[in-house]
């Protein structure tokens, strides 16, 4: 195939979602510290990390499907980033 003005939206394309699957690992990164910071933090005490989680249950529900839709994003992402390098090498072979 000629390469054309599709061929260089594809790599900028290419260029912008490996940014940002970047962030969104970075961002699942830190959740999984938050997660740990808190399980030290509560460690000796107990009843306030129930209380916590019972008084915050609503909050806690909703940063939970965020990092279950976040996880998906990144998923459909990491797929989108392969889909795009094979349609740029079968550029490269023509």
């Amino acid at each position: 195939m000629k390469k054309d003005y599709f061929h260089s939206c594809l790599q900028d394309r290419l260029q912008y979602v490996q940014e940002f699957a970047r962030e969104y690992t970075i961002y699942l990164q830190s959740v999984e510290f938050t997660k740990k910071t808190d399980s030290e933090f509560y460690k000796n005490n107990r009843i306030l990390f129930l209380l916590n989680k019972i008084l915050n249950l609503p909050t806690n529900t909703l940063k939970f499907l965020k990092v279950l839709k976040s996880r998906f994003i990144l998923k459909k992402c990491l797929n989108e980033i392969e889909v795009i390098k094979k349609e740029l090498k079968n550029y490269e072979m023509d």
